[in-house]
């Protein structure tokens, strides 16, 4: 098999090597697609305006939101394609591998035409204040018009990712990641087209990812080869990914609903709280990937040792990344609340930017250990095919608690400090619950009984 090197099968060898090899390049890519809207943020803060960094930041939860639906969807596709990959049912992961880039392309066209005719009324019910209105929309028009290039690419790096191969997706962010740095200062410091340049960048390193990776599966000699003729649904599999991938996006929406709403309370606070906010989340994205990457290699290692009916490495497996996770996330997120200062500072000198920054970045980034056991475990029931249970927990913990205290404390403390403590505490609640669940053993048991079904794939 072509490039085969690259490829690290989780079905057999040292768990815990395992896992750190193949969840090594999904940390550094994950840095690499964060360096997209972090690179975004650095410029128009530093050579355009506290304004225009405010008008960046303030679409990040809607984009998070119309774009969390279809990488839920992505999220079933990686599953049944890991199950198929790991039981070496080749017949079904062709067909998979195709169904899946049909659904990447449809969703890209629908998102793009749905996004630039809402982006003003999305952002006009988020608060967003008439001084960022302008400059908000023009970024994301722009942003949605080059989006199928993300679907794309995120679908065709999610099939390499759930045959083992995690490498070559961190070479192809390397590339245009480094290509949307170098486009954003000369299309912002040379032709002075501020948030339009930060965006039509995004859109130009996007396009050349998803090309990288298109390539790629396209010359590949293994079985999960994409041949552009036959990219189709395939209507048993499209139900398939689909038992996993609505509930999972379900999931994602209602995660990122929540976060509007936080982000309509910090609207409130006026720009200065804005972007002190919009800077902190740049950066506790970067810490969110200490996490990210190992949530995603104990989905992949929970389908194929699922489908391959080693269900004692899947067990191992989880253990391992619940403590990787531990690690990771106290050591890098307590760095950063510490220095918080400096980092609010590279996006901007305005010491109430700063002021809200650091309130925003210490609560969030030094308590995120609270999420170790809802993303590992949320991974492992999703890589088992149950779907629905993580969207149950996460729906009422993330967004109905999240809301719920806004509600009820922010009429009694109008308190920026009130809008940040939301995070640690449903994080906390969440991981709690998905803790007694999975001790429980009820997603092991439903995948029993389904394998005993050939060919069932899905909750």
């Amino acid at each position: 098999m072509r490039g085969k090197g690259r490829v690290t099968n989780l079905t057999e060898g040292t768990i815990w090597k395992q896992l750190v090899l193949f969840a090594l390049p999904l940390m550094a890519s994950n840095l690499f697609q964060q360096l997209y809207n972090t690179a975004d943020s650095l410029v128009v803060g530093r050579f355009v305006g506290s304004t225009a960094l405010a008008a960046v930041g303030s679409t990040g939860a809607l984009t998070g939101l119309i774009i969390g639906f279809f990488m839920g969807m992505g999220t079933g596709s990686g599953v049944v394609i890991s199950q198929y990959y790991g039981a070496k049912n080749y017949e079904k992961l062709e067909k998979s591998v195709h169904t899946a880039m049909a659904l990447a392309i449809a969703f890209g066209v629908v998102l793009a035409v749905v996004g630039v005719i809402l982006s003003p009324y999305m952002l006009k019910w988020m608060s967003t204040p008439d001084d960022v209105m302008d400059q908000a929309t023009l970024y994301l028009r722009i942003y949605f018009i080059g989006i199928i290039s993300l679907t794309v690419y995120n679908i065709g790096a999610g099939i390499l990712r759930a045959v083992g191969d995690s490498k070559r997706p961190l070479y192809y962010l390397v590339i245009s990641g480094v290509t949307n740095v170098v486009l954003n200062l000369i299309f912002v410091i040379v032709f002075n087209l501020g948030v339009a340049g930060v965006a039509l960048a995004t859109i130009c390193s996007q396009v050349l990812s998803s090309v990288l990776v298109i390539y790629n599966l396209t010359h590949t000699s293994g079985p999960f080869r994409l041949h552009l003729k036959e990219i189709r649904f395939d209507k048993e599999i499209l139900w398939q990914i689909a038992k996993i991938g609505l509930p999972a996006g379900v999931q994602s929406m209602v995660i990122s609903l929540s976060n509007i709403v936080i982000q309509s309370k910090v609207n409130m606070f006026g720009s200065a709280a804005m972007d002190g906010n919009s800077a902190s989340s740049r950066i506790h994205s970067l810490v969110k990937n200490t996490l990210n990457h190992n949530s995603l290699a104990t989905t992949t290692n929970t389908a194929q040792n699922l489908g391959a009916g080693k269900m004692d490495r899947v067990k191992k497996g989880t253990r391992t990344s619940i403590l990787i996770g531990l690690g990771a996330t106290i050591a890098v997120g307590w760095i950063a609340g510490f220095a918080a200062k400096p980092l609010i500072e590279m996006f901007s000198d305005e010491q109430e930017v700063i002021f809200f920054g650091i309130k925003s970045l210490r609560m969030r980034c030094m308590t995120y250990f609270l999420f170790v056991f809802t993303d590992v475990l949320a991974g492992v029931i999703r890589g088992s095919g149950n779907a629905v249970v993580p969207m149950a927990i996460s729906m009422i913990n993330m967004c109905a608690v999240r809301i719920l205290w806004l509600m009820i404390a922010m009429p009694f403390w109008t308190d920026f400090n009130v809008i940040v403590f939301s995070y640690p505490l449903t994080w906390g609640l969440a991981s709690l619950c998905y803790l007694i669940y999975y001790l429980k053993g009820g997603w092991l048991k439903k995948w029993k009984q389904q394998h005993e079904e050939p060919e069932l794939i899905g909750e």
